[in-house]
């Protein structure tokens, strides 16, 4: 087929996966983009522009009023006020980054868009109401009470009308206050207006407010990585004519076993049927809406799966190798190493679940979870640590799953921390670990070293957006992997599943699964096809598999319950980088948002050899979006001061093995309450951090909470210190006064050993289906206490050996 070139006009900034020119022929700017590709069988494989891209975006209607809009800019300008009384500097960017309201940045309009096209949660209502409200004399009072009067008329002014100074006197009032929904809206106004704020990119990838920060943007090395490679040809030609290797340095390792089906559709059909699928199309009435009875394609296959992270990717790639036909439908899209951004703002739109715009339904945690090729472990923070001994005794033990302590489970192990390259060893510390260990050391703290899936000189703290070199590996650099290199098995991006197919079969005593419907965009319409299968996998994690087993009719009262989510709380410290730099500590030129993200651990309040329901000390990424939003805010020139300080401050945290769990209806509806016992391990756990930030030399520490206390360690007293430790570390974590978050989420299609306790056996099948798998986190009987990667990817591993069992039989007969 002859090569074809896509040239087209795109409005915003640029993609990673596309070239602008930056002039026309009249010297004028141009914003042509130049994608990076060709249709004929190799670019249905190759990346090409961003899955996300490629989608019809939904139609911007303004969902806020004239009056909504009034009041949500007096907001966002009451928590990022224009400052003039800062101390004045000679540096522009500083003066610029204080004078910058949010309105004068667009971040209001920003957030009316993310309201109108992305924001799911249940609460959003709400906030409209008050936003209206608010516009209005009477809902001021209500809502602001005696600081919206006046001794002239109107004598009661609205929220827009107040100062600067009353409107931020009313959210400090709010973050405090005894009214649970008061406290709500300020932490939604002020997550809204920071993360947009400080994530928002110009049309040359820019934020303004980055220099003065201290903060580079993406990693400098991938953006002359960047450049060498669009400078020196990216054509379709020149990529054939490269080694593999070089091609997979290219556009990534999976670019032969992707499947695009927003491509004209014989293409589609055609380069499946040369992967080994049989695929067969339904011939409707002209303008017929595609749906389940009369779907667009039928694919037929020996597995499908559902999810293509560390659950989903590992059993598809074990199936695939084993020689069966394996297709893997991801929501998300395909991010190729030179088609990341490691943009915070835009690549939490592409590769997270909602854009990253996740939360309980009482907006208590804050939650990421992966929603791209290769799901979490493509975007997580490289920790690989094996199930604790502790634990894999008490889910046999105590929940009767005698595969925790079995050889296989060993073996799965082991294969998965071989197939991750698994190693120990650290060449150089980032800055964030380098604290964390020399407090420890100070303080007589336990502390050791994190495995991790990537190198030892693996120094990146971008990791969070995507790795630039596939270094980290995640599913899409080695499960997924196995299974395009093997020829038996495409990846189909952009699709999201609608319902597990399942027919009752005489004889037996439960239904059959035989496949999948799932949905996608084409030609700016939804289309709908079905996968024709003998074993279904379903793998997309515990926020979206249990609305997903809802949806196809399963009924087992534990689905959606027994939600974990390991909760987080932080705590920071300050240490400048003033002075002779041989005399700082850290090292002057290690930045807070640089260096491998985990590598370093405490369990000093872990209680392994206890209840093993404690909390272990390790530290987060933080680029100035997510630092922005979990940093107290007090007033408008305090959050600007804190983030002057973004690059020198450093965050550890605690993480519970929590024993209170929740309940999921959908990735927008999660209800979770803190158990009491888990509070207390947080408690535990952040006095610690406080006295490691202290004894690793901060000059300046502090937590999250609302009322942004901070304490300068060397000039204050032994007592002075102790009593604001005790005071900091026992304040409440479950009245929305203190941030929470959470990166695991586990538990919701838990396995058991009967149908009345748990959702699968021990082999990772449903109880209610046969032939139906689920092999994520949601099927943990408890919580783990640790990162999660490397039990998932070993529960999985372990699911898959069953299922091989299955589909021999099923070619044997």
């Amino acid at each position: 087929m002859e090569d074809i070139t896509s040239v087209g006009i795109r409005n915003g900034s640029s993609r990673m996966g596309s070239f602008r020119l930056g002039l026309g022929v009249d010297g004028t700017k141009d914003d042509t983009v130049i994608e990076l590709g060709s249709i004929d069988t190799h670019i249905l494989l190759l990346s090409g522009e961003d899955e996300r891209e490629t989608k019809l975006q939904p139609l911007t209607y303004n969902s806020l009023s004239p009056r909504q809009m009034k009041s949500l800019s007096a907001l966002c300008d009451a928590i990022l006020p224009s400052v003039h009384n800062f101390v004045h500097t000679s540096d522009e960017s500083v003066t610029k980054f204080y004078q910058t309201s949010a309105s004068m940045a667009g971040t209001p309009q920003r957030i009316r868009d993310m309201i109108d096209e992305r924001l799911k949660h249940p609460m959003t209502w709400l906030m409209k109401f008050a936003l209206w409200l608010l516009s209005t004399w009477f809902g001021t009072l209500i809502l602001c009470g005696m600081a919206c009067l006046s001794t002239k008329f109107p004598f009661i002014h609205t929220y827009p009308q107040l100062s600067t100074l009353k409107r931020q006197e009313i959210l400090r009032s709010w973050s405090l206050s005894y009214i649970p929904h008061f406290r709500m809206l300020f932490r939604t106004i002020k997550l809204l207006t920071l993360l947009i704020f400080f994530t928002q990119v110009d049309e040359s990838e820019d934020n303004f407010s980055w220099k003065a920060i201290g903060y580079c943007g993406p990693d400098p090395e991938f953006k002359a990585q960047l450049k060498n490679h669009f400078l020196h040809g990216t054509s379709k030609e020149e990529i054939e004519d490269k080694e593999d290797e070089d091609a997979e340095e290219m556009i990534g390792p999976l670019y032969k076993g992707l499947v695009h089906l927003n491509y004209p559709r014989d293409i589609t059909v055609d380069t499946l049927r040369r992967l080994g699928f049989s695929v067969s199309g339904i011939r409707r009435k002209h303008k017929a809406v595609p749906n389940l009875s009369s779907p667009s394609m039928v694919i037929q296959c020996d597995a499908v799966v559902v999810g293509s992270g560390s659950g989903g990717g590992v059993i598809a790639g074990v199936l695939a190798k084993a020689g069966y036909k394996v297709l893997v439908l991801e929501k998300g899209g395909y991010s190729a190493r030179n088609n990341l951004s490691l943009l915070e703002g835009p690549t939490m739109d592409q590769m997270y679940l909602n854009g990253g715009m996740v939360a309980s339904d009482d907006m208590g945690v804050l939650i990421l979870s992966g929603s791209t090729v290769g799901g979490g472990s493509a975007i997580n923070w490289s920790a690989s640590i094996k199930t604790p001994q502790h634990v894999c005794k008490e889910w046999c033990e105590k929940h009767g799953l005698e595969l925790f302590e079995s050889e296989l489970y060993r073996e799965a192990l082991d294969a998965v921390c071989e197939k991750m390259e698994v190693q120990s060893e650290i060449a150089d510390e980032g800055f964030n670990n380098a604290i964390l260990r020399r407090g420890c050391e100070e303080m007589g703290y336990p502390v050791s070293n994190i495995p991790r899936n990537s190198p030892s000189d693996h120094y990146c703290g971008w990791c969070c957006l995507g790795c630039k070199d596939g270094r980290k590996k995640s599913t899409s650099e080695t499960w997924l992997v196995d299974l395009v290199k093997s020829g038996n098995g495409a990846i189909l991006p952009g699709c999201e599943a609608i319902k597990v197919l399942h027919k009752k079969k005489e004889g037996r005593d439960r239904k059959v699964a035989c496949g999948v419907a799932f949905e996608f965009e084409h030609k700016g319409s939804r289309d709908i096809c079905v996968v024709e299968s003998k074993v279904t996998i379903v793998a997309c994690g515990a926020l979206c598999t249990p609305e997903l087993l809802k949806r196809s009719g399963l009924r087992n009262e534990n689905i959606g319950r027994h939600l974990h989510l390991h909760p987080v709380a932080m705590a920071w410290g300050y240490f400048p980088d003033a002075g002779v730099a041989s005399e700082v500590w850290p090292e002057a030129y290690k930045k807070s948002y640089e260096g491998g993200i985990m590598t370093a651990m405490s369990t000093v309040v872990a209680e392994f050899e206890q209840s093993g329901y404690g909390a272990v000390i390790q530290t987060p990424a933080l680029h100035p979006g997510m630092f922005s939003i979990v940093t107290p805010w007090t007033s408008g020139i305090d959050i600007r001061d804190r983030m002057r300080k973004f690059p020198r401050t450093a965050h550890i945290f605690a993480l519970a093995r929590d024993q209170g769990s929740g309940i999921v209806e959908s990735p927008h509806q999660i209800s979770y309450q803190l158990a009491n016992a888990d509070e207390e391990s947080l408690k535990k756990g952040i006095e610690k951090v406080l006295r490691i930030l202290a004894a690793a030399g901060a000059e300046e520490i502090g937590t999250h909470h609302n009322k942004g206390r901070t304490l300068y360690v060397k000039q204050v007293s032994y007592r002075e210190f102790e009593k604001f430790v005790k005071e900091e570390s026992s304040r409440p974590l479950r009245d929305l006064s203190t941030p929470l978050c959470s990166a695991h989420q586990m538990g919701s299609s838990r396995m058991g050993c009967n149908s009345k306790q748990s959702v699968v056996n021990q082999t990772g099948e449903t109880w209610e289906v046969e032939g139906l798998y689920v092999a994520d986190t949601s099927v943990f009987p408890t919580a783990l206490g640790v990162n999660p990667m490397v039990t998932v990817q070993a529960i999985a591993y372990c699911t898959a050996q069953s299922v091989i069992e299955v589909l021999r039989r099923k070619r044997s007969k």
